[in-house]
């Protein structure tokens, strides 16, 4: 308390007022719009309206002034009327697939045996095997979705795709920490695959254990408790398959309720691997799951898919399939994310000898311009290839990594393909941007001078670790010019910062299907305008695909239109590494595409347009 002569300290004024910039903002959206109702301003002098009709023509007011700002007013404000009939059935079939799917479902069982009915926008591992039954996900499967742009290339398309690619080589075998003797070995052991030539085989693993039986050294069994994840048993990739089921049987046959039920027509070996490569809902749901953990889990997982795809005859079909799955995802254009490393890990198929970086480059063009010989760019307009390296590299590393890829840009073979450059790897557990600064802007300064432009698309604001040096890496991916940034959550604790990367156009790759969708930075980020795109990021460990993230976005916010499904597939085009006539094609594309979509929309579903709106129109 103030004593004596003392005052009391004043109250802090708000440094600045963003209404009437607001207010400015909706004029101009308003100017062919007959003059809005005045807002009573209201303070201490200013009462609140004086009766009920005047309260609720100023509250219709503020919500009209609310909407004139959303992310979304553009394409609302310029919408033809198929596109209204259009977003009129997307509503109807959100509301439709509640009743007809979502309640229909069995109840999800929650804290002291409570029962939960189903409802859209749910935790996605929970739903996933409900939302590919409604009908708004087959809508959004046909919609045409612009440009995907950011693909961790390894893992885009089901796990099955890999493991059926690896049932076929001679040289694949797979690894395990511990040997499979029980039912907790199996749901404990950590895998690894790899491609061995004979005499890799020969020089590092002869005389280890197969997956199926127990090191002689380990009498009494205590090494099976060794948690370090490091194998130490090994087996051909098609030894392993043939054995598999009579061992599972045998170390799950007095407990026939944690048997694997396998669907008609598939293997038993393919249902257990499938279902160590993707997540469970209890590895990221589990109320004892921490960030930490689930880290741990996801890198266990992507070291199995690592070995899977790491030599020619996968990397080769798999890029031919992605192209495919681009194709029949609607998707018009992409930017995939390969890893490069100064000794990289794609082998021939025997083992003997790696694909450099410029090998690799080499095989996934060779791949997609005899696709396009076929496809004819109908659909699937273009690919570009973002160069990346792991963060948890040193200086010189990176270095080599960031003149390599400039080096790519200045050859005529790879310079169209090359989109930019990123670090890939956990945020959190890997160097901070501001350890490569010096490298970074030699960079910069060597693209200056060869006038080439290859642009930063960082991960960044991955993490809740707000005010750590992690959290820093938001400062120096602004400060870098980054042209997009990778998940940025971590922006809703940023403002000024959020504010500069709007004024620089810089644009936020939304990703993460994990969490409830309702609650989502992405909804924040486009209430407050920033340009946003919709992307997978890792779909192979979580079963997904570009169509499940849009119809995530569709039904985590009530109001969430079609008209802002465009405006983000719109944006995706926009901020695109496609030069202008590469960007002016796809667009014209797109749109035709779009309208199509609408049009069929409207020609399935006519009694879902409502009367008022036909006319109306």
């Amino acid at each position: 308390m103030a004593s004596g002569d003392e005052k009391p300290r004043a109250p802090v004024p708000r440094p600045y007022d963003l209404v009437e910039s607001f207010d400015r903002v909706i004029a101009a959206r308003d100017k062919h719009k007959s003059a809005p109702i005045k807002l009573l301003q209201q303070d201490n002098d200013t009462p609140t309206p004086p009766n009920a009709k005047e309260y609720f023509q100023q509250r219709d007011e503020v919500i009209r002034r609310e909407k004139a700002l959303g992310f979304d007013h553009h394409c609302t404000s310029e919408a033809d009327s198929t596109e209204m009939k259009a977003n009129a059935v997307i509503q109807r079939l959100k509301d439709l697939d509640v009743a007809e799917v979502y309640e229909k479902e069995a109840r999800i069982e929650g804290y002291a045996g409570q029962k939960h009915k189903r409802v859209p926008g749910d935790r996605f591992l929970v739903n996933a095997p409900v939302i590919e039954k409604t009908r708004l996900y087959r809508a959004i499967q046909n919609m045409p979705k612009g440009a995907h742009l950011h693909i961790h290339f390894n893992a885009n398309l089901l796990p099955e795709v890999l493991l059926n690619i690896a049932k076929k080589q001679d040289y694949m075998y797979i690894m395990s920490d511990i040997p499979l003797l029980d039912k907790k070995a199996f749901e404990r052991c950590h895998l690894k695959f790899s491609i061995l030539s004979d005499s890799a085989f020969k020089t590092t693993w002869l005389g280890q254990p197969d997956l199926f039986t127990r090191d002689k050294s380990d009498v009494n069994g205590a090494k099976e408790e060794d948690e370090s994840g490091q194998p130490k048993h090994i087996m051909l990739f098609k030894e392993f398959c043939n054995g598999f089921a009579k061992k599972y049987e045998e170390a799950y046959a007095s407990d026939e309720k944690s048997r694997l039920k396998i669907a008609l027509g598939k293997d038993l070996v393919d249902e257990y691997l499938t279902r160590k490569i993707v997540f469970q809902p209890d590895e990221a749901y589990n109320p004892h799951q921490t960030a930490k953990g689930a880290w741990q889990r996801f890198n266990a997982h992507t070291q199995m898919m690592k070995g899977l795809f790491n030599y020619e005859a996968a990397y080769r079909e798999y890029t031919q399939k992605c192209l495919e799955e681009f194709v029949n995802d609607n998707i018009q254009y992409a930017e995939i994310r390969p890893n490069f490393m100064e000794t990289n890990q794609v082998w021939h198929d025997n083992g003997e000898g790696r694909i450099d970086n410029e090998g690799i480059m080499d095989l996934i063009i060779g791949v997609y311009e005899k696709f396009q010989e076929t496809h004819k760019h109908r659909i699937f307009k273009g690919l570009k290839i973002i160069y990346c390296t792991p963060r948890s590299f040193n200086p010189s590393q990176v270095k080599f990594a960031l003149d390599q890829c400039l080096t790519m840009k200045q050859n005529d073979k790879y310079a169209k393909y090359i989109a930019g450059f990123d670090l890939v790897g956990e945020e959190g557990a890997g160097h901070p941007l501001s350890h490569f600064i010096e490298e970074f802007l030699v960079f910069k300064d060597k693209c200056r001078d060869a006038k080439v432009d290859i642009p930063f698309l960082f991960h960044c604001g991955e993490t809740l670790d707000v005010g750590t040096e992690t959290d820093g890496n938001l400062v120096d991916a602004l400060l870098l010019g980054s042209k997009r940034i990778g998940h940025g959550f971590a922006l809703a604790w940023h403002p000024y910062i959020t504010q500069r990367m709007k004024k620089q156009n810089v644009c936020i790759e939304i990703l993460g299907l994990t969490p409830r969708i309702s609650g989502h930075t992405v909804y924040s980020l486009l209430a407050n305008d920033v340009h946003c795109t919709i992307s997978t990021d890792n779909g192979t460990l979580f079963r997904s695909r570009l169509s499940h993230d849009f119809y995530q976005i569709m039904v985590g916010k009530a109001d969430m239109s079609l008209y802002g499904l465009r405006q983000l597939i719109e944006w995706s085009i926009d901020h695109s590494c496609m030069d202008d006539e590469e960007r002016d094609q796809t667009r014209r594309t797109w749109e035709k595409l779009w309208k199509q979509f609408c049009d069929q929309l409207v020609r399935e579903y006519p009694d879902l347009v409502p009367k008022s709106l036909h006319q109306k129109l």
